[in-house]
């Protein structure tokens, strides 16, 4: 089980790497949202592994990462985590994903001059101004969610080779207080006015019915980046890549085909 030491707490990742030749495929690093943990990723670890090496964080609080009395802090903190993973693995080029908050982290990393460039960022139903008032609502019903959708079988494939027996027991790592300081972290975090100097190639995803983060807002503060592509996911709410894996994945592999071809 793979940990890596920061600010002395161990911060949890899993890296999964299925690639019969190594050499091929940038790294993806993925950071999961408010309240959840790595496992919201199962679906694309499990498709992705077998052409990219596939990282995913358990940010502090979360899965099975240290806990912390100090309040969480998306650029501050979290960001600085991510930061301190990159590291530790010694990751020269890599793609970031993030969704929802997971999203601002990984803009927040890209905004810091101090942290390796990433070759590429994918934003999933994020947004750089998580205002508390405004997302709330979306961020409560977005676990409950995350829960319902998870009939995949390739969530039992992944659940069995972690040794999880099913889905609802792993949810025995996402804590309540852990959401609590999220939601008060993301309604400190606005970044509006510094999306404008993220100059990497950008996709953002956006589920169509999302109750959380809209696909108008998505399509606002894309429009600022200045190399960025925006997709909407018919039937999606705020997980795509749980609620329509098979589109989101096509989506985000023809994304990742083009930057590594233009590596």
């Amino acid at each position: 089980m793979p940990f890596v030491d920061f600010d002395k707490i161990k911060i949890h990742y899993v890296d999964v790497d299925r690639r019969q030749n190594k050499s091929v495929g940038l790294p993806l690093v993925f950071i999961h949202g408010a309240g959840s943990y790595h496992f919201c990723w199962a679906l694309q670890l499990v498709e992705f592994s077998k052409t990219n090496r596939c990282i995913a964080i358990d940010l502090s609080g979360h899965g099975r990462s240290d806990k912390t009395k100090e309040e969480a802090s998306i650029a501050q903190g979290f960001a600085h985590e991510v930061a301190a993973l990159i590291d530790n693995l010694e990751l020269q080029e890599f793609i970031l994903v993030g969704h929802s908050m997971g999203g601002g982290v990984a803009m927040s990393y890209v905004l810091n001059d101090e942290f390796k460039i990433p070759k590429a960022l994918v934003l999933i139903d994020s947004s750089p101004d998580l205002n508390l008032a405004k997302v709330v609502p979306g961020l409560i019903v977005e676990v409950l969610e995350e829960q319902r959708h998870l009939s995949n079988h390739c969530f039992d494939d992944y659940a069995e080779k972690h040794n999880m027996k099913q889905y609802e027991k792993a949810m025995k790592y996402v804590d309540a207080i852990a959401m609590q300081k999220d939601l008060l972290a993301c309604n400190k975090f606005n970044i509006t006015d510094r999306v404008k100097n993220i100059n990497i190639p950008t996709f953002a995803v956006v589920g169509e019915n999302d109750d959380v983060i809209t696909p108008a807002v998505v399509k606002e503060y894309i429009e600022k980046i200045p190399r960025a592509d925006l997709a909407v996911i018919r039937g999606a709410d705020h997980m795509p890549m749980i609620e329509q894996p098979e589109v989101f994945n096509r989506l985000f592999r023809k994304f990742i085909t083009w930057v590594q071809k233009q590596t």
